[in-house]
C-alpha cells in the first residue's frame, strides 16, 4: 500500500516537473535572446524615459535576425499607441525597418500621421508606411494610405513632407493617385528660400517619386527638365526621373545633352547628377542619337577628372543602341576596345568590362 502511494506521488511530481519544463520552453521561445539580452528587456527599454537607452534598444531591435522578427512585431504594436510620443517614434522606426513583415502596424501608423502628433512622429510614420508597402499592388488599403500620405504633402514641417512624398514613391504606381498632388512638393519654396536644404530634400523626394511612377508621370516631363536645369547639381533625382518617364517628345534628349555638356567632366562635383543623366540617355536607346557628337568628343579627349569607368560603359551602350548612325564615335570606340592599360583609379576588371562594351559598340556601328 505504501509503495503504491509513493508511486502515485512520484508520478505527480514528474507531471509537475514536465509541465514546468514545457512552460519554460514556451516562455523561452516567446522571449528569445537578442545581443545577449532577452527580448522582453529590450522592449521594456524601448519605453525608457532615458532617450539614450531607448535609442540603444531601438538599434538592437532593428538589427535583430530576420527569423526572430515575427515574434518581436506583436510586442511592438501596442507601443505605437503609447501615451508617450518618444515611445511611438521609436516603435515606428523599428517596425518600418522590418518592412512588409510588419504590415499589421499600418492602421496605427495612419493614426500617427494626424496633426496632433509630434512632427518627427508623423515623419517616422510616413517613412514606415513606405517601407512596409513598398512595390504594393493596387488595393483599397493602398488607396486609403495614399490619401492619408497626400494629406501631409503640405505639412508645415519639411521632414514630414519629404517622408510622405517619398513613401508614395516607395509604394510605386499603385499610389498613382498622388501624382497630381506632387506639383507643390516639386516646387516648394522656389522663389523664396530655394536653397534651403530641408526644402530641397522635399523637392528631391518629389522628383524621385515621379521617377518611380514612370510613364504615368509624363505630364511632369517639362517641369522636370526645368528642375534639372535649375537645380540639377543638387537634385540628381530630376535627371533620374526623366530617364524613368522616357523621351516622350523631341526636346527631352537635346535638353539632357545640353545639361550634361554644361556639367562638364570633373567628376569631383555632382557625380550622381552626371551619372543619372547618362543612364537616362542609355534608357532612351536609339532616341539618344543627338548625344553621339558629345560622346565622340569625350572619347577623343580621353578620361576626365576622376571620371569613372561606369560612364564609359553607359556611353558604349548608347552608341550600340544608336547603331550605324553613331559612326562619328567609331574611332574612339575602337581605341577603347583595344586599350591595354587601365587609367589611374580603374581596376583591370573594369577596364576589361569597358573594352567588352566598346567592342560591342564597334560591331553595332559598322
Amino acid at each position: 500500500m505504501m509503495e503504491r502511494r509513493n508511486a502515485v506521488k512520484t508520478s505527480r511530481v514528474c507531471c509537475v516537473l514536465l509541465c514546468v519544463g514545457l512552460l519554460g520552453v514556451a516562455q523561452g521561445a516567446d522571449d528569445p535572446t537578442i545581443k545577449g539580452r532577452k527580448l522582453s528587456r529590450w522592449v521594456s527599454q524601448l519605453r525608457s524615459r532615458n532617450i539614450g537607452l531607448q535609442m540603444r534598444a531601438s538599434r538592437a531591435l532593428r538589427r535583430a535576425p530576420e527569423e526572430l522578427r515575427p515574434r518581436i512585431i506583436p510586442k511592438l504594436l501596442p507601443i505605437l499607441k503609447s501615451d508617450r510620443e518618444n515611445d511611438r517614434y521609436a516603435a515606428a522606426q523599428v517596425l518600418g525597418d522590418y518592412g512588409p513583415a510588419a504590415k499589421a502596424a499600418v492602421p496605427s501608423l495612419l493614426l500617427m500621421l494626424e496633426g496632433t502628433q509630434f512632427e518627427r512622429n508623423r515623419a517616422a510614420a510616413a517613412k514606415a508606411l513606405g517601407q512596409m508597402l513598398k512595390d504594393s499592388k493596387p488595393s483599397e488599403e493602398i488607396e486609403e494610405v495614399t490619401k492619408k500620405l497626400m494629406s501631409v504633402f503640405r505639412d508645415r514641417y519639411p521632414d514630414v513632407q519629404r517622408e510622405a512624398v517619398r513613401a508614395c514613391g516607395m509604394i510605386g504606381p499603385a499610389a498613382k493617385a498622388c501624382i497630381p498632388a506632387l506639383k507643390d512638393p516639386l516646387v516648394v519654396t522656389i522663389g523664396r528660400v530655394a536653397r534651403d536644404e530641408p526644402n530641397r530634400k522635399t523637392r528631391r523626394a518629389a522628383c524621385w517619386t515621379l521617377g518611380r511612377m514612370g510613364p504615368l508621370a509624363k505630364d511632369y516631363i517639362d517641369r522636370l527638365i526645368s528642375k534639372m536645369h535649375e537645380e540639377g547639381k543638387e537634385v540628381p533625382e530630376a535627371a533620374e526621373a526623366i530617364g524613368c518617364i522616357g523621351a516622350i517628345h523631341e526636346n527631352v534628349v537635346p535638353n539632357m545633352v545640353d545639361f550634361l555638356e554644361k556639367m562638364g567632366r570633373d567628376w569631383r562635383h555632382s557625380p550622381a547628377s552626371k551619372m543619372n543623366g547618362w543612364v537616362a540617355l542609355r534608357k532612351f536607346g536609339a532616341k539618344s542619337e543627338p548625344a553621339v557628337p558629345l560622346i565622340a568628343r569625350y572619347l577623343r579627349e580621353g578620361v576626365g577628372t576622376e571620371e569613372p569607368p561606369d560612364v564609359f560603359i553607359e556611353w558604349f551602350r548608347i552608341l550600340r543602341a544608336v547603331g550605324p548612325k553613331a559612326k562619328e564615335a567609331l574611332p574612339g570606340a575602337r581605341k577603347w576596345a583595344d586599350a591595354k592599360r587601365a587609367p589611374g583609379g580603374w581596376t583591370k576588371e573594369k577596364l576589361a568590362e569597358v573594352r567588352k562594351e566598346a567592342a560591342a559598340a564597334v560591331d553595332a556601328m559598322k
